[in-house]
């Protein structure tokens, strides 16, 4: 699984070197000026951005924009503040285009498609294409899903993914990951695709987790999440890319402060433990190697 995880970032690594800013580039400009970070997040992505039980908007994304706001706030010498805003899976290409949001952090999965219209980061994370079923269920293989009826939200790479993998399957679409997960407990789906470790997060927040389970034990197709940043903002790219590398060389050299929030959202107390450290470690330690070591104390 590690060494995966280890080709599938050297493949879709975009490689750049981190500088100090310009200020050529429009975003950093507004960030100084204005003092904010507009960016974009989910609701419904558990555990990368949702709002708990508490109305708290939390997870794995948000700290890792928390991150990159202290990074930020460092670099430029000022207080920064971080905005945030409700993106979705329609309309969060959009929001980076039109640049009314500075970055986008939540679930994307990097395609060369994507990477037409909006510049993404390194990957901060793995998963990939799974399926959501009723407990005792007879889906899972690929095969299995002919003439089934999956629920998926349209224009994502899980729908591309069950498209290409079994093109018999029965599409059927959904507004979003609740409205997935009421079909599927009222029987008008068998079975909800999406990101796997997104669809473990789900099962948990269930009324009933083990009514559930998600299918198979390795994704259909393996999908790298990275942040999302509008097109031509290279020195915005590289400070953002900093703090991506500088916190998984902090997991992979075993970092408490960096460890720590990786264990929060993912550690085996959580559930949703998509990977073993070794393999998340593998993972990291590729993206990590492609970069100039960061000394990480009193940086």
């Amino acid at each position: 699984m590690g060494k995966k995880l280890v080709l599938l970032v050297l493949t879709l690594l975009l490689t750049t070197t981190y500088q100090l800013p310009s200020w050529a580039g429009r975003i950093l400009e507004k960030i100084q000026q204005t003092g904010v970070i507009t960016a974009g997040t989910r609701k419904d992505a558990i555990p990368f951005g949702y709002v708990n039980e508490k109305g708290q908007w939390v997870g794995y994304s948000i700290d890792i924009l928390e991150i990159i706001r202290q990074d930020v706030e460092k670099k430029l010498g000022k207080p920064i503040k971080l905005k945030l805003v409700e993106v979705t899976p329609q309309n969060r290409f959009d929001k980076i285009k039109n640049r009314e949001i500075d970055i986008e952090c939540a679930s994307s999965t990097f395609t060369w498609e994507r990477d037409k219209s909006v510049d993404f980061t390194v990957s901060y994370f793995a998963s990939g294409t799974k399926i959501l079923v009723k407990k005792g269920s007879d889906l899972g293989t690929i095969e299995s899903l002919a003439g089934r009826k999956i629920g998926v939200i349209l224009n994502t790479t899980n729908e591309q993914a069950i498209k290409r993998q079994q093109p018999a399957a029965k599409i059927i679409p959904i507004k979003d990951q609740n409205d997935g997960l009421d079909k599927l407990n009222k029987g008008e789906i068998e079975a909800m695709a999406g990101d796997g470790i997104v669809l473990q997060g789900l099962r948990l927040e269930n009324k009933n987790p083990n009514s559930l389970e998600v299918v198979p034990e390795f994704p259909y197709v393996y999908e790298a999440y990275a942040c999302m940043i509008p097109e031509d903002e290279s020195a915005w790219r590289g400070i953002v890319n900093y703090s991506l590398v500088k916190f998984m060389e902090g997991i992979v050299s075993d970092q408490p402060e960096q460890v720590a929030i990786y264990e929060k959202w993912f550690g085996e107390e959580k559930g949703v433990t998509p990977y073993s450290r070794e393999a998340i470690n593998d993972y990291f330690q590729g993206i990590v190697d492609s970069y100039e070591w960061i000394p990480l104390i009193g940086n």
